[in-house]
């Protein structure tokens, strides 16, 4: 039985480079040990991959994909591929007409009723969780048995009515997944740029879910619960990619907070060491748990970069967002590391719902406090709005007609949903004066002087002052 799993590119054109779909080598490994043939496809490989496959430029990959001729088709969806996964699962529908397609993926596991309504060429969905469920569904589906009783699946029953299956308990024992087939996928065409972290690097997940929950994630809910993997076992995996692909020498901790279980990482790191490993690596930490120890142990082991969600400069904004963390952590997390040879990168928001416009001005004032390198830390002004986060619920609540899979008019004609479908909240309550200001100020930040002299307290006061005279509701214009 052949299996082609392909990774569907979103508009994404990264200045972070390009690795390998973890989400779908998982699940190329599992079918593999269960003696299904397996083939796999990167339409986001590249920067070129991307332009073309993404645009709809290109179909040049879909010769070799009939060459092989899949019975099935997998695909992971997330919110920002969802539109171009809908095309590609159209195309592969007309030309290979009796495959099956199964979709994965955050977007679909938080609205599969919806989903499935709306994407007519996909056949079944799993929901959450994958390497358990994947084989369940399609031996149940080859043995002609019934689907009612897989876990974890959605799917459309012989009438054509949608089905959702109680949901699957989370693996308890993470380190009896298999490794990733890294090899399904062209690892030698990955080039990552990642702080310090540039060139061919292998990334590892050694965790599934988060022990937060900011309002802007939904990692807590689509992971159910937080398991670690063996410090051995995670080691195993860093000196098998060093092995299998002699051309890495790089590693990338995927984990939304590498870092946040002291524990955990620090077992990886003299795991590390006492192997005698030598490779540079980063991750993604919190804010508020790094002491002059723990870094220590960080760079002795190869940590070479930091990246951090610093989210606000304003410890009110910081609560609202559940983010358990404040301004002086943040300040903490991007000087501190430079001690041990560590670079410290962070990103900010300016927008986020719910933010008063001063706290705003907060977090481009944070970025004059000394010792911040301010190359280093990027604030946008766009925030993304997912599904299963505590803002989707916020904006539902406010446009009860919202549809992910069918956007009403009203929206695309404002500046809630960009071009690709995503919710995008551009400072969009804030025009005018008050958005000139966030700009200037945001472009006076990249000059020394400018931020030495918006260093001074009194400065700052009169600036939060300005700030204060605008009113905070939302304009009537932009959202009835």
């Amino acid at each position: 039985m052949r299996i082609a799993l392909i990774n569907i590119p979103d508009h994404g054109i990264s200045g972070k480079g390009y690795s390998a779909p973890l989400g779908l080598a998982y699940i190329g490994a599992v079918l593999r040990n269960a003696g299904f043939q397996v083939k796999g496809f990167d339409l986001s490989a590249s920067k070129k991959n991307i332009v073309n496959y993404y645009m709809q430029k290109d179909k040049a990959f879909l010769e070799s994909l009939y060459a092989f001729n899949p019975h099935f088709i997998g695909m992971t969806c997330t919110t920002t591929n969802r539109i171009n996964l809908k095309f590609w699962a159209e195309t592969f529908k007309k030309y290979l007409p009796n495959i099956k397609i199964i979709v994965g993926g955050p977007h679909p596991s938080f609205l599969p009723e919806s989903y499935l309504k709306t994407y007519p060429t996909v056949d079944a969905l799993i929901i959450g969780e994958g390497e358990l469920t994947i084989i369940d569904y399609l031996q149940t589906l080859l043995e002609g048995q019934d689907l009612t009783n897989v876990k974890g699946i959605a799917f459309r029953d012989g009438n054509g009515d949608i089905k959702i299956n109680p949901s699957r308990s989370p693996i308890e024992n993470i380190d009896e997944i298999p490794f990733p087939a890294r090899d399904l996928f062209p690892m030698h065409e990955y080039d990552i740029k990642f702080g310090t972290i540039i060139g061919k690097t292998a990334t590892i997940i050694t965790s599934r879910g988060c022990g937060n929950s900011c309002k802007f994630c939904s990692t807590t809910r689509y992971w159910k619960k937080v398991r670690f993997r063996s410090s051995q076992n995670i080691v195993d995996e860093i000196e098998y990619n060093l092995n299998e692909f002699t051309f890495i020498k790089n590693i990338v901790f995927f984990d939304d907070t590498f870092t946040s279980n002291r524990d955990h990482a620090i077992s990886v790191c003299k795991e590390i060491i006492r192997r005698g490993i030598k490779i540079n690596w980063g991750c993604w930490s919190r804010t508020n748990i790094l002491d002059d120890e723990y870094l220590k142990i960080l760079s002795e082991s190869g940590c070479t970069t930091l990246s951090f969600g610093i989210e606000s400069g304003n410890n009110e904004m910081l609560k609202l967002i559940r983010k358990n963390s404040t301004v002086e952590n943040n300040y903490k997390a991007l000087t501190l590391p430079q001690k041990y040879g560590i670079l410290s990168r962070g990103t900010m928001i300016a927008g986020m719902p719910e933010e008063k416009f001063v706290w705003a001005v907060d977090s481009l004032l944070f970025m004059t406090r000394h010792g911040i390198n301010y190359k280093n830390l990027q604030i946008s002004f766009k925030t993304f709005i997912f599904p299963g986060t505590p803002w989707e619920k916020w904006f539902r609540e406010k446009f009860k007609d919202f549809s992910w899979e069918n956007i009403p008019s009203r929206f695309k004609a404002g500046s809630f949903v960009d071009p690709f479908g995503n919710i995008t909240l551009p400072c969009y309550r804030w025009r005018g004066v008050q958005h000139l200001m966030l700009r200037a100020l945001h472009k006076l930040m990249k000059y020394r002087f400018a931020r030495k002299v918006f260093s001074s307290h009194l400065i700052q006061n009169i600036i939060r002052k300005i700030a204060y005279m605008f009113p905070e509701q939302y304009p009537k214009s932009i959202y009835e």
